[in-house]
């Protein structure tokens, strides 16, 4: 990058800062009791969890470099924000009712966009402990504290493709669906989805309902890094600006 505000973010530094931030987030989560706070205005839950991380990776990333601007499922921010050349895009935990529910398909996604784009994004799975984190084009995947870094992938689309697809229940999808003549299915929560993408583990994530920036921007970062891309309905590449 040629801007002067990543100078330090492309050091080898930054990726055991912002690993660290994960780490501590997982420590908390996996350390604390769940407790439900109560019902956001769309009917999703909120967790004491939730706060608590997006404090945590707040904190973390203002202390870094304090000029780069923060947008947070949590909080709320001007759609201009959106028009900034870079930021930090964050959701501290996706998936809230997996993890009020005791389930284990909950993520802490954190992507910093640059002109539109999502030039680094990291996924960390508290469960398994488990974090994947992709700068520029590069992919590491940190599993018990082992990083392995991880070569692009550019299979074609098969012609009995493994389809990953959210669990909620949508006839469009199940429309869509039936277009294959073939294919094996799974159903998956949270950005864990992009995950199973990049390590080859499912072809195709379709989706035909609304979800927000903050749902996506990491694992597209992610899937990027390993060869994938995220596009709209027209085949144009999604763009955070």
């Amino acid at each position: 990058m040629k801007t002067d505000i990543f100078e330090d973010i492309n050091e080898k530094k930054f990726d055991k800062y912002i690993i660290n931030i994960a780490n501590n987030c997982i420590d908390y989560i996996r350390k604390s009791n769940i407790k439900l706070l109560n019902n956001k205005n769309d009917g999703s839950p909120l967790s004491v969890a939730d706060l608590a991380v997006d404090n945590i990776i707040n904190e973390g990333l203002r202390l870094f470099n304090p000029k780069i601007k923060i947008l947070s499922e949590e909080h709320k921010f001007s759609l201009n924000s959106y028009l900034e050349e870079y930021y930090w895009l964050i959701d501290p935990i996706d998936g809230t009712k997996s993890y009020i529910n005791g389930g284990e398909e909950y993520t802490i996604n954190i992507a910093l966009i640059y002109k539109g784009e999502p030039w680094l994004g990291l996924i960390a799975h508290p469960p398994s402990k488990k974090i994947w984190y992709a700068k520029d084009t590069q992919l590491v995947i940190i599993n018990n504290g082992v990083q392995s870094h991880y070569d692009n992938l550019k299979n074609s689309l098969k012609d009995y493709p493994t389809i990953i697809t959210s669990k909620e229940e949508n006839t469009e999808i199940e429309k869509f669906l039936n277009k294959f003549k073939k294919h094996r299915r799974v159903k998956l929560s949270s950005s864990l989805k992009f995950c199973k993408l990049a390590e080859d583990e499912a072809d195709f994530y379709p989706r035909l309902s609304s979800i927000s920036k903050w749902d996506i921007a990491a694992g597209h970062a992610i899937l990027k890094a390993s060869g994938g891309e995220l596009v709209d309905l027209d085949g144009n590449i999604v763009s955070y600006n």
